[in-house]
């Protein structure tokens, strides 16, 4: 069976910090800090839900990400309206690809591989920004953990995954990710993975799984995939 590739969202296809051009406008030089923090806070937030077990504690990415704003907003003492946390909120669904992005998958699908997008975002969300980024076109469809109630990297959602795209077969899977948190996930539910490492100063954690291979965009992922093990 083909591999199967399974693509991270925001970080990964999406740039998670483009909405730092509409927070210079709301809170000044303090726009960069404040993006971090949302971000960081917001995956946090994902992560203690997946630790607590999901389920009746699982509450959606767009939840975590109203929180790490709500977080963000506190801490850098911004107070910023309701009308601009509803604005920040709303740039979700517009963030943009990663400039390499649109023509990558492009000729991926056109050599033939599966591509899914595999976030931690919800169905619509997800859809919403790949269809405005207008790469919606070059996947397949969208697996949000949604159905699973719980979020990378529990292993109930690689599972789920390859349950549905690959007959169960987890080494027929491969993620490209960003996020070495992912990653990490992946390797540990039998995937083989690939980072995308965006900027020199993302290190990957010194953990005992690391990826396969290692890109700096996705414009090296053919021959990435051409060098995994079958």
């Amino acid at each position: 069976m083909k591999k199967v590739l399974a693509f991270d969202v925001y970080g990964t296809l999406i740039d998670p910090h483009g909405v730092v051009a509409l927070l210079q406008s709301m809170v000044g030089e303090q726009a960069v800090a404040f993006s971090s923090l949302w971000r960081n806070k917001q995956l946090e937030y994902t992560f203690r839900r997946a630790a607590m077990g999901g389920g009746n504690h699982y509450r959606d990415f767009g939840v975590c990400t109203q929180a790490g704003l709500d977080y963000a907003d506190q801490v850098l003492n911004t107070e910023l309206s309701i009308v601009n946390k509803q604005a920040l909120m709303a740039v979700y669904g517009e963030l943009p690809a990663f400039d390499e992005v649109p023509k990558s998958l492009q000729q991926l699908q056109k050599s033939g591989l599966d591509c899914w997008a595999f976030s931690n975002g919800t169905p619509t969300g997800v859809a919403k920004v790949l269809a405005h980024a207008q790469i919606d076109q070059h996947l397949l469809g969208v697996f949000s953990v949604n159905q699973v109630r719980t979020f990378k990297p529990a292993a109930a959602v690689y599972d789920a995954f390859a349950k549905q795209h690959a007959r169960s077969q987890s080494g027929n899977c491969v993620l490209i990710s960003s996020n070495p948190f992912d990653v990490i996930g992946a390797k540990a539910a039998g995937w083989q993975a690939i980072w995308v490492q965006r900027t020199p100063e993302n290190v990957f954690d010194p953990w005992e799984l690391q990826p396969d291979a290692n890109i700096t965009g996705l414009q090296q992922l053919p021959d990435a995939v051409n060098s995994l093990e079958t």
